[in-house]
């Protein structure tokens, strides 16, 4: 039996079984039974090495638990997650990716014994079959369960952070923008009656409103007579907009404001008809009953609009929003102002998501609008 010390904590290394064993002396805890620091291995150096690493851990405030895996780990992030308010789609989606992916493939390592090596062999066996956007997700998940777990001090450092996400099998695909010829083209169909969604339709094409503000979007906050929407809200976790900035006031343009009081009145007459029936969310854009579109009716909507107007149905609704930026770039908008239109923080944001969009040279969004399809619609009569 040898006696050791490490750092401030005496202890010995003695034989046991087919090894060693190192205990070291903490002191007596609170019930006053002794507390003893053990650690095992095949020889007295690596028992030593144990011990140092437990006593460093220690003394940072980590209480290292040995059989701690990421499963468990991943679980209570889905559980802190949940009491967040996350959506119950997110959580599904969540659900899915851990129990398929995480659990399925690493669940049993121990959080304490997984490597950066583990991690990046783990993500590029699943970039093999899966998409960028997806795998950034998994990776995301992984990464904030070790981050949940070293906060609650059971493990020293997060190595899924050393790891970059891999690119995926089949990338996300790029954005569109509408051409200014397409533009005119879908808003001409839009105006048809058939189309409930065509003033949703034309409403981002003017504006920019991101999907998830359209949806939102409530008759409160919507100013017919002065032809303006406030931004205050959105169809996201919490209901908030994405950015504080993303709050905003925007002067619509006149095709969009006659689009939406047709809309208005032809909804009086739905909730008329409807009596009890009709559910009373006060949404710009709802269904005939008045209940919420979900991102797939404005999907399947959106595309029947896109195909009747003659420009296939592979579009989608947030393309829209591309577009605006694309006419307002053409048209010579500074890029301050379509930052300040769209709601982002900076205009360094703008350039990074819209940069396919942005020309050299980039006075403002509803009369800039008037001005463009008016012109259009001159020049095709």
């Amino acid at each position: 039996m040898a006696k050791i010390l490490v750092g401030k904590y005496e202890g010995t290394i003695y034989e046991e079984g087919n090894g060693y064993t190192g205990a070291l002396e903490l002191g007596t805890g609170p019930d006053g039974k002794r507390n003893r620091l053990k650690r095992k291995g095949k020889n007295k150096t690596q028992v030593k090495d144990k011990l140092i690493k437990a006593v460093g851990e220690l003394e940072k405030g980590i209480k290292e638990e040995r059989n701690y895996t990421v499963e468990k780990a991943v679980y209570a992030l889905l559980v802190h997650l949940a009491k967040q308010g996350k959506s119950e789609k997110t959580m599904d989606t969540y659900r899915g990716l851990t129990k398929n992916h995480i659990v399925a493939k690493i669940g049993k390592v121990k959080l304490t014994n997984l490597t950066a090596d583990t991690v990046e062999t783990w993500l590029d066996a699943c970039a093999e079959n899966m998409a960028t956007q997806t795998l950034k997700i998994l990776h995301g998940l992984l990464r904030r369960s070790i981050r949940l777990a070293e906060r609650r001090g059971k493990v020293g450092r997060n190595v899924a952070g050393l790891v970059d996400t891999p690119q995926g099998q089949r990338p996300t695909r790029r954005s569109r923008s509408l051409s200014l010829k397409q533009a005119t083209k879908l808003l001409g169909t839009a105006q048809d009656p058939q189309h409930r969604l065509g003033a949703y339709v034309i409403l981002a094409i003017v504006s920019g409103l991101r999907t998830e503000e359209l949806r939102a979007l409530t008759w409160a906050n919507v100013d017919l007579k002065k032809k303006v929407v406030y931004v205050l809200r959105s169809d996201r976790d919490g209901g908030d907009t994405k950015t504080k900035k993303s709050r905003r006031g925007i002067a619509m343009a006149d095709m969009a404001v006659g689009a939406l009081t047709a809309l208005r009145k032809r909804q009086a007459a739905e909730k008329l008809q409807a009596g009890d029936a009709w559910q009373g969310n006060n949404l710009v854009f709802c269904k005939e009953d008045g209940t919420p579109y979900t991102d797939g009716d404005v999907l399947r909507r959106f595309q029947k609009v896109t195909a009747a107007a003659g420009l296939g149905s592979t579009w989608v609704p947030r393309e829209l929003r591309h577009t605006f930026v694309s006419i307002m770039s053409d048209q010579g908008v500074a890029l301050e102002k379509i930052s300040d239109l769209v709601g982002h923080t900076s205009t360094h944001t703008t350039q990074a998501v819209y940069r396919h969009e942005l020309r050299p040279v980039i006075t403002t969004g509803a009369q800039k609008m008037n001005s463009i399809f008016k012109d259009k619609k001159s020049k095709s009569a």
